[in-house]
């Protein structure tokens, strides 16, 4: 009898060393809620953007040219100027062919009010074109003055639009 009671308070210890509570459980760490698959219309708007920022790139090229040959010989200042006036040409069929695509409707909410802030800018950068092509071969310096400002504000707009489309990661990890 002596035997059949240790054995049963054994087992009883036992199972219960044995058996973890619900409340000494470690919490499980949440995974970060990826973000919503982009829609056509997001899909379509970056394409757009993508093709716009080509001509984007193709104007500061000309702009770095005119500002670096300012020091330099005639020659080569005119040419600089000639080719920022042909690159604002070539900049312009980029951005006139990306800009339809990029309607800011395909966003909600504050991403909407950036996306059009975004395609303002382009906008205004596409209206200084034609004359970036008219008269830079005759005064490159204003053009390039006048195009650097347009430039640093459609940058502005560009770096908002990309850090508000990006997951906030501390959020992810304050949730850890």
């Amino acid at each position: 009898m002596l035997m059949g009671l240790v054995m049963v308070v054994t087992l009883v210890a036992y199972q219960q060393d044995t058996v973890t509570h619900k409340d000494s459980l470690p919490a499980p760490v949440q995974a970060p809620v990826p973000a919503p698959a982009p829609s056509i219309e997001q899909i379509r708007y970056m394409a757009g953007l993508r093709t716009a920022t080509r001509g984007v790139a193709q104007i500061r090229d000309g702009v770095n040219r005119v500002v670096r040959t300012q020091q330099a010989d005639s020659l080569t200042r005119r040419r600089a100027a000639r080719r920022l006036g042909g690159l604002c040409s070539t900049a312009r069929s980029f951005i006139i062919s990306g800009r339809p695509k990029m309607q800011a409707t395909a966003y909600a909410d504050t991403m909407r009010v950036l996306a059009k802030q975004l395609t303002t800018r382009l906008d205004s950068l596409n209206a200084a074109l034609p004359i970036c092509e008219k008269t830079a071969g005759r005064d490159p310096s204003t053009v390039a003055t006048s195009l650097t400002n347009r430039l640093k504000n459609y940058d502005d707009a560009v770096l908002a639009f990309r850090t508000a489309l990006k997951p906030d990661s501390t959020k992810a990890i304050s949730q850890q």
